[in-house]
């Protein structure tokens, strides 16, 4: 498995990569799993193959099933020392449990985690089945937000105001899926929702967006439904 820092510098410093690409599925009726991790530097072995050709056999049977991972080029908006996310799939909440009690995860747990310097999780869902196509040579937007109970119809008025702005050509935010936690406390990411788009105006469309009379405008909607978020570029790693 390739250095994932290594793989970042390549895939934006060359033109001589070919495009790959591969399609993903967000599933309804199952647990979506996304974890935020850093793996560190000397250790991409450990955690890839050493942790992964171990325990996944031992997930498989609770449904397990990888949606697709990606890499962090940009933070946008505060500063997740993860540099890379992943979904994943599991048959359901109970089964992802009994999976963590399993002896045989507990004892590879310490293989995964003596290789990752950040990791944190949280558990989603789907309200209706997804596919697409994602590519190496396309950013995509990851947007995490805690919603506040008590403003969260300003969010959207937001969207309401900007978007008709966002879709444009030469930005081109295009949303894909939007996760909704489930409302457990299992693991520690807790955020309301997660937003998965691209941008096909490419990597500073969302710098575009930003000085629009309309994003100017209307921001402290977004800022008041959700006065906490992370909002990060990503690429899918595909091998």
């Amino acid at each position: 498995m390739k250095n994932i820092i290594i793989f970042i510098a390549v895939l934006f410093s060359t033109s001589l990569l070919a495009q790959k690409s591969q399609t993903i599925t967000f599933t309804k009726d199952k647990l979506v799993e996304v974890a935020l991790l850093s793996v560190k530097e000397g250790k991409e072995n450990q955690f890839f193959q050493d942790y992964f050709s171990q325990v996944m056999p031992v997930a498989t049977p609770y449904g397990a099933k990888p949606i697709g991972s990606f890499a962090v080029t940009r933070n946008v908006i505060e500063n997740n020392p993860s540099n890379m996310i992943v979904f994943f799939e599991w048959e359901s909440l109970e089964a992802k449990r009994e999976f963590e009690a399993n002896p045989e995860f507990l004892k590879l747990r310490n293989i995964r985690d003596n290789a990752l310097s950040y990791l944190v999780q949280g558990f989603f869902e789907v309200a209706e089945t997804v596919s697409v196509e994602v590519s190496d040579n396309k950013v995509y937007d990851f947007a995490a937000l805690w919603i506040d109970s008590e403003k969260g119809n300003l969010l959207q008025e937001y969207f309401g105001a900007v978007m008709p702005e966002a879709t444009k050509s030469h930005i081109g935010y295009t949303p894909i899926v939007t996760l909704n936690s489930i409302g457990a406390n299992d693991q520690n990411y807790h955020p309301s929702l997660i937003a998965f788009a691209e941008w096909k105006g490419g990597s500073d469309a969302v710098d575009k967006l930003e000085q629009t009379k309309a994003f100017k405008e209307n921001v402290h909607l977004r800022e008041a439904a959700a006065p906490y978020k992370e909002v990060m570029h990503i690429v899918p790693i595909i091998q």
